[in-house]
């Protein structure tokens, strides 16, 4: 039993992030019960595209303000006021924007929009004030209670069938309670923005415009496959995409935990323990991806059958399991790419992710004709791609630094 709560106490972060992410997809998987296929199609397509719309809202701004201020947080705090600045006005713009588009919902897709801010944005910008005070305990706590009140959503909308927009309104709720909460803990005034822009903002060196370069390429190879799907098919089929994606998601969460546990880890380390750190990640992630494939491979249908309680979803089995080949691959990546962000090589990665975006659209354009299939296919072949050329461009680097390898 001691073994046990010492190995639970020195993953909780991580274990934290799984619950959270578990309890974000429960609720995908709840809503696709009672919705209609179109009606799950429309709200996955609006949510992807918000997902793309505030990329530009942390361009890699999370990963740049912990390394750029060397994890000194009083820097820290001040970046990331400025950062959250500009997130909440440019959510407010799309809200704006979107007005002029024909869309089926325009207050859905504000809705969206705004939960995802709450969702993932506030999240990732928050993030470098816990990991420069190593209170990865404190985020953990914070990750669970607010895995366990969507999860209760989740089941109150089942329950009374909720529509979306009243579903999206208590979320939205539950973000605004967690914004407040966070921002009070980590004592970050967002006003002071304001009186000191100039100051801040002369914080901010050339750097950033390698974050901002490698988050835009990334986006392009990782989000293409799905903005072809969510603007180019029927709702119906993008309902089957987006269902098999959203199961396939579960690895990105185990790429998000364990490179944000490594970078604070990584930054000015010697090539001797960086070698550690990305052996044991890597051995780690690659044991759980293996075993979740095979899971999938056995018991694919049947996992789509129970999770979304529709015959209909069993059409993306394969869909399923070529996405998670993609993911495993982009997995690998993550763990050598996070040296190559931590190591301040950012900007190396900007023609690697440009050579993958080209994978993407080649894939798409000769396998156009198949439909969903091509938006999986041209993700498989560029996170291929990327898994290689990382591998290989962080290998050479500590070879030169000490020659360990």
């Amino acid at each position: 039993m001691d073994k046990i709560l010492k190995l639970i106490n020195n993953n909780l972060y991580a274990l934290s992030l799984y619950a959270r992410q578990i309890a974000g997809t429960l609720i995908l998987f709840v809503i696709a019960r009672y919705l209609l296929v179109y009606d799950f199609g429309l709200f996955s397509s609006y949510r992807n595209i918000a997902v793309f719309c505030l990329m530009f809202a942390n361009l890699g701004y999370a990963d740049y303000i912990l390394v750029s201020s060397k994890a000194n947080t009083k820097e820290v705090k001040l970046k990331i006021a400025l950062f959250m600045q500009n997130a909440i006005i440019l959510s407010f713009l799309y809200i704006i924007c979107s007005l002029f588009f024909k869309l089926e919902s325009h207050l859905l897709f504000a809705l969206i929009i705004i939960r995802t801010f709450f969702d993932t944005t506030f999240f990732g910008l928050i993030l470098p004030f816990f990991q420069s005070e190593k209170k990865f305990l404190q985020i953990a706590v914070i990750n669970i209670i607010y895995a366990v009140f969507i999860t209760l959503i989740a089941g109150i909308s089942y329950t009374l069938k909720l529509s979306l927009i009243k579903f999206l309104l208590l979320n939205i709720l539950l973000g605004s309670i967690n914004f407040i909460q966070c921002s009070y803990y980590a004592k970050i005034n967002y006003l002071i923005v304001f009186k000191y822009f100039h100051k801040i903002f002369k914080m901010l060196d050339k750097e950033i415009f390698s974050y901002i370069g490698v988050t835009i390429a990334f986006y392009l190879y990782a989000q293409i496959p799905s903005l072809f799907v969510s603007l180019t098919q029927k709702k119906e089929n993008a309902a089957i995409y987006f269902a098999a994606f959203t199961i396939a998601s579960v690895v990105g969460l185990l790429i998000t935990a364990q490179s944000q546990k490594m970078v604070p880890d990584m930054i000015n380390a010697s090539a001797i323990k960086i070698k550690i750190i990305i052996k044991e990640n890597l051995k780690f992630i690659l044991r759980i991806t293996t075993l979740l494939f095979l899971l999938f491979v056995l018991l694919g249908k049947q996992i789509l059958l129970l999770l979304y309680g529709q015959n209909y979803y069993a059409n993306a089995y394969f869909i399923l399991l070529i996405l998670m080949l993609g993911n495993i691959c982009v997995a690998i990546a993550a763990v050598f790419g996070t040296y190559i962000t931590a190591s301040g090589n950012q900007r190396k990665k900007i023609p690697m992710q440009l050579k993958a975006t080209f994978c993407t659209i080649l894939g798409i354009t000769i396998f156009y004709k198949f439909g969903i299939y091509a938006a999986v296919i041209a993700y498989l072949f560029a996170s291929i791609y990327t898994a290689f050329q990382y591998t290989i461009f962080t290998l050479q680097e500590l070879r030169n630094k000490k020659g360990e390898y």
